[in-house]
């Protein structure tokens, strides 16, 4: 059975929101119940379950598609979200500084819109709508995790760390649009009802957004900034 078309704030997208909701509030109670050393594996298995789903996700595109197809759809890992997964899953395993910096402004910030303005073509109960919410709930989860079980507090140079790696990710990924012709990371085209939609073409977008991510960065920063 064909599912049907998705529909921003529908009903079936209210109650996934609702759910992803619940599901993190749980996930979270769940981590602070741990030992310092539990906190620790808690995480590392969370990055198990993310690497794991990344396998899956992107193994079932290219199974049911093809290789050809998920070029010419957009399906290939490229996605900034799909670069964010790994990044969550080197910060919950390794806690690295700059991976944990981008995975709070980074996820908190962009990926997070994603649930709320989705590119979506079906609705719920289709493959690609329950993959498209678990792939960024788990990004949404795991920096949470990163807060709430493992206590991570934000350096002073972190803000203007993650704005730079974000920045090399769109310098390193509109030359592969370029030749690909495709759309990844929204650095030829905004999608539509985010703010990039309303800021003139890309790649140029981004240059208008450093000023403002820089400004909500730090002031996100305030609320976990490490006591010295």
């Amino acid at each position: 059975m064909t599912a049907a078309p998705f529909e921003m704030w529908s009903l079936t997208h209210l109650l996934t929101i609702g759910v992803i909701a619940v599901a993190c509030v749980l996930l979270l109670r769940l981590g602070s119940r741990q030992s310092l050393r539990g906190r620790i594996y808690f995480a590392r298995r969370f990055g198990l379950v993310m690497l794991l789903f990344f396998v899956y996700e992107y193994g079932w595109r290219f199974a049911t598609f093809g290789f050809s197809a998920c070029v010419e759809q957009q399906l290939l890992p490229l996605h900034f979200c799909a670069f964010m997964s790994l990044i969550c899953i080197i910060s919950l395993w390794w806690r690295n500084p700059w991976a944990c910096a981008l995975v709070y402004y980074g996820v908190l910030s962009a990926s997070i819109q994603a649930i709320f303005t989705p590119v979506l073509k079906e609705d719920f109960p289709s493959v690609a709508f329950i993959n498209f919410f678990a792939s960024h709930s788990l990004l949404l989860m795991a920096a949470l995790i990163q807060l709430g079980v493992l206590g991570w507090r934000s350096r002073r140079r972190d803000p203007l760390l993650a704005v730079l790696l974000m920045d090399a990710y769109v310098l390193a990924i509109h030359p592969v649009n370029l030749w690909l012709g495709s759309n990844y990371g929204f650095t030829t085209e905004g999608p539509a009802g985010t703010i990039l939609s309303q800021l003139g073409p890309g790649p140029w977008y981004y240059l208008w957004l450093q000023l403002p991510a820089l400004a909500l960065f730090y002031l996100m920063y305030l609320f976990i900034r490490r006591k010295s």
